[in-house]
């Protein structure tokens, strides 16, 4: 992941990005992950970069590296909920290059709320990405106890 203080050292092995809620990043090329299928509604854009801004953490940021007004918020899910652990097929772990589930990162789509008991996470469409490959993928869950809007804190 990116933190905003990182610059890249080689020219050529970077790439800029001018975003309108970070300014401008300058990052290696080494760091943008290749989302094949794009994300649900996204399919067009298919690579990110994930962006870490210290004042926001735990929450990161996945932008778009085609179109960088495109960002989501993103967080790790296993932080807020042990026990989510999806079904992973070997079909999504063999398109990333996986040989074991735990060689993935998963991330969740954070859906931002006025009040923190508005916040939500789609649990339902987990990002898995190698992260030694920077290949991704947003898979669809089909367990029905997963939902796109799940709050991150309960009142």
């Amino acid at each position: 992941m990116l933190k905003m203080e990182e610059r890249p050292l080689t020219e050529g092995s970077k790439v800029n990005l001018s975003t309108n809620r970070f300014g401008n990043l300058s990052i290696e090329k080494e760091n943008i992950i290749t989302l094949e299928q794009g994300l649900l509604g996204f399919e067009e854009l298919k690579q990110f970069v994930i962006v870490a801004i210290e004042e926001c953490l735990p929450f990161e940021w996945l932008v778009s590296v085609e179109d960088p007004v495109v960002a989501f918020p993103i967080l790790n899910p296993a932080l807020f909920f042990s026990d989510y652990k999806p079904s992973l097929s070997k079909d999504d772990l063999a398109s990333l290059d996986l040989m074991k589930e735990k060689d993935v990162e998963m991330f969740c789509i954070v859906t931002l709320g006025k009040k923190p008991e508005d916040v939500t996470l789609n649990l339902k469409g987990p990002l898995l990405i190698n992260m030694k490959n920077k290949m991704g993928k947003q898979i669809v869950l089909t367990e029905d106890f997963y939902s796109l809007h799940h709050p991150l804190v309960r009142n």
